[in-house]
């Protein structure tokens, strides 16, 4: 080839190198963007199975909070979970709402099994239709979905011997499992709680015992004044003498200036009104080193009850500001003028600070069951109560749940930590 024909061949060549680049800086631009919609996919898709999973937890607390767990024939499932309008459907429904997806909001169907001898459950599905696309606009759009399964775990319902429980954050009050000793059982069932009893809903009336007191030759002392209908039943409880909280409300707060006062080593009170540090489980006995009944007499202990109960609720007496539950199956609760939180004043909420668990212990079939240390005091479940009101030592409230202790139990421990004694966990 001459110098001509060179010459005549790279000027027909000319801008060739510009549309090679600009041809190559559309597909890079194309897959560019095709890789954020398959980002944007795959992080739409991360956060519908969070969301599932927060609101079938969501939705098992209702379970737990609700009794079913322990009396289903009381509280049948589907007065909690029917697909719409359980509380358990609602809850679940209500954190789907609140949690947007790429931008939007996702749709969620509900629905609850209790296979037998197993835990009730929970399975949400949720759905996000429309996401955003980058790339290819035409078409139908993306979506994505994701299905979380959670249980309320009791594991007096678990015929196999299953993971036993801990739960910290109780309240020191060891509740007596009987009239007085000798008599029948309250709670009588595989593992010592019932499971389709008609405790759960019922209204009882704690009354304080001292240490030294024998039930079984003590008359029940009633709640004074009179307490209001529906009659409630009396049971009787010691105070427990536990180690020090892990937090506690400050001083301002509504009726709490007497927590942090001591007496110095001696927290009942304000393992009342706090947080507690000590972990109640499976196959404990009262006394123990850690955890012994308050020897102190019953005036001082009256006075702390009150002291430490009037800062739990918030409020002074009944009917001033705590928090409210009306009677369903299940149970519903409405904030109180005094709720910490203003908006959860005066609207239906899904926890309490007036809802806690306390310990039960079985009594002896004979003989003593006094606190002194001169016999153990096994805890055979753990009770969810409702507080309503604390008048001269007594406690009127609301049983809730019930939780047996699995004497067989084993593997790592479930913790159920806050106010219920039924964890909730994720199957699934």
């Amino acid at each position: 080839m001459d110098i001509e024909s060179a010459r005549r061949l790279r000027k027909s060549e000319r801008g060739q190198t510009l549309v090679i680049t600009a041809v190559g800086m559309v597909a890079v631009l194309g897959m560019t963007v095709l890789a954020i919609d398959i980002v944007a996919l795959y992080v739409a898709k991360d956060q519908v199975q969070a969301t599932a999973d927060a609101a079938a937890l969501a939705g098992a607390e209702a379970l737990a909070n609700s009794g079913t767990t322990s009396a289903p024939s009381t509280v049948p499932l589907s007065t909690v979970c029917n697909g719409s309008s359980g509380q358990a459907d609602f809850w679940a429904q209500a954190v789907v709402a609140h949690s947007p997806i790429a931008g939007g909001f996702a749709t969620a169907t509900t629905s609850c099994s209790a296979p037998t001898n197993t835990n009730p459950r929970i399975q949400v599905t949720v759905t996000r239709t429309g996401l955003p696309r980058f790339f290819a606009r035409t078409g139908g759009g993306l979506s994505a979905s994701a299905t979380a399964i959670a249980e309320a775990y009791n594991p007096s319902l678990d015929l196999n011997p299953g993971p036993p429980i801990q739960i910290q954050g109780v309240k020191p009050w060891l509740i007596f499992n009987c009239n007085t000793c000798g008599s029948p059982a309250y709670f009588t069932s595989t593992y010592g709680v019932a499971n389709g009893g008609t405790f759960i809903g019922q209204s009882v009336a704690l009354t304080l015992m001292p240490s030294t007191t024998q039930p079984s030759i003590t008359p029940l002392l009633p709640p004074s004044p009179p307490p209001p209908s529906p009659v409630y039943t009396t049971s009787q409880f010691y105070a427990l003498d536990l180690p020090a909280p892990l937090s506690c409300p400050n001083n301002a707060a509504i009726s709490c200036s007497q927590i942090g006062t001591g007496p110095p080593g001696l927290y009942y009170h304000d393992n009342i009104a706090c947080s507690g540090s000590f972990e109640f489980g499976n196959n404990q006995s009262i006394p123990m080193p850690s955890a012994q009944v308050d020897s102190r007499s019953l005036g001082p202990l009256q006075t702390r009850t009150s002291d430490g109960v009037r800062c739990l609720i918030h409020a002074d007496g009944a009917g001033q500001g705590q928090d409210t539950f009306a009677t369903g199956p299940p149970v519903t609760i409405t904030g109180g003028s005094n709720n910490p939180d203003p908006a959860l004043r005066g609207v239906s909420i899904h926890r309490s600070d007036s809802i806690v668990t306390a310990p039960v212990f079985n009594c002896p079939t004979a003989g003593t069951c006094d606190g002194t240390g001169a016999m153990q005091l096994q805890i055979i479940g753990f009770l969810q109560l409702a507080i309503l009101e604390v008048n001269g030592g007594n406690i009127n409230a609301v049983i809730l749940n019930a939780a047996g202790t699995d004497p067989a139990s084993t593997g790592t421990p479930v913790t159920g930590a806050g106010a219920s004694p039924v964890p909730v966990r994720l199957i699934q």
